[in-house]
């Protein structure tokens, strides 16, 4: 209870065993690096870390594998799909002669090329991405937050008597009270946390 709580409370996955699901996420391209035709561009997923992406053969399997649908003037592209023959690097830095590739800390996508002056999809929305996320490691303040705010739980639930009232100055109900205060005190630094600056549009090129 108190990990779902704290991944509520964050809007995030502090492991993998509770990554969660997003479907066809709305996502604007920001064009990196941009000639007269075609531009390089960068799509920045609400949230990361994401889990790895795997190119697929089968459309039963897109939901599973994740998608990355760009508007190509005509239709929405599964880049993942292998039907579309698009080359995926394995990681950031495998980009020579990939169509694309992911940067899954800090939840970036790339497009080697994208197609800019065409005409705009029917819905405005330059691509649509599902994934999973997660963090692998949870971090330690996150960890003794959970403890307080199960501490908490455990204190102020009178029907499992799993806390006995002891001969100190505070009963039950105050020691909840103090854990869980100390327990959504640690959060602080993650509830709304900002995104990295690839939403931005100084510094990195400009958003249609």
């Amino acid at each position: 209870m108190a990990e779902e709580r704290i991944d509520k409370l964050t809007d995030h996955a502090w492991a993998t065993a509770r990554a969660k699901s997003v479907t066809d996420e709305r996502v604007r391209i920001q064009m990196v690096r941009s000639n007269y035709l075609t531009a390089r561009g960068r799509l920045q997923l609400r949230h990361y870390p994401i889990l790895s992406f795997t190119q697929h053969a089968s459309p039963s399997l897109s939901q599973t594998n994740g998608t990355v649908k760009v508007w190509n003037g005509s239709k929405y592209l599964d880049y993942l799909d292998s039907d579309e023959s698009k080359t995926m690097g394995s990681n950031v830095t495998d980009v020579v002669s990939k169509d694309f590739w992911f940067d899954a800390e800090r939840g970036n996508v790339y497009l080697n090329s994208w197609t800019a002056h065409f005409s705009a999809s029917p819905s405005g929305v330059d691509a649509y991405v599902s994934y999973k996320y997660a963090t692998a490691t949870t971090p330690d303040d996150i960890k003794l937050s959970a403890i307080y705010l199960a501490s908490s739980i455990i204190a102020v639930n009178d029907d499992l008597n799993l806390m006995q009232e002891g001969d100190d100055s505070m009963d039950n109900r105050t020691k909840s009270e103090m854990w869980e205060t100390q327990g959504l005190k640690m959060l602080e630094p993650y509830i709304g946390r900002t995104l990295p600056l690839a939403r931005a549009v100084a510094g990195f090129g400009t958003v249609r």
